[in-house]
């Protein structure tokens, strides 16, 4: 998992955390069990998340996850960056918008396979989440075309 730079809030922390998930879940790096994908996924969600992929097929998290879990190992070549995270304020003290870039590298469920796309998200405070904070719902969208063929998909892990 790439970052391009060091964050310390808990939002992008937890943007970061579940996005190393995502590598760890798809390349097989970590343990495949209901502990595991309930510790690192299913705790951070809140019960009614969705989420809008770049392609506008909205998806609710109840009906994602049981596929999403059938994914263990599938893509040992995926790999994530994820650049320009930015807070904005919300009305009200527990509802917050975040709005980070993601780049992924040899995404095979992805067309094209080495791609990026903007999101925004939704958290709301949850003091039994990981980072303080769940998911409740996600908006991605493609990047232009010229700006994702402009990306060398050469960066390093950390």
């Amino acid at each position: 998992m790439h970052t391009d730079k060091q964050y310390t809030d808990r939002f992008a922390q937890e943007i970061i955390d579940l996005h190393v998930f995502f590598e760890d879940w798809f390349g097989g790096y970590c343990e495949n069990s209901e502990q595991v994908f309930a510790e690192r996924l299913l705790d951070r969600m809140h019960g009614d998340f969705n989420i809008i992929l770049p392609g506008g097929m909205m998806i609710y998290g109840a009906h994602f996850w049981p596929e999403f879990r059938k994914l263990y190992g599938s893509n040992p070549d995926f790999h994530i960056s994820i650049r320009a995270i930015q807070q904005h304020p919300l009305p009200g003290d527990s509802i917050y918008l975040v709005n980070y870039q993601e780049w992924q590298r040899n995404a095979l469920q992805s067309r094209p396979e080495n791609n990026g796309r903007l999101s925004s998200a939704v958290f709301v405070d949850d003091k039994d989440a990981p980072n303080g904070v769940k998911w409740f719902h996600v908006h991605e969208t493609w990047l232009p075309d010229a700006v994702i063929a402009a990306e060398a998909y050469d960066w390093q892990h950390n």
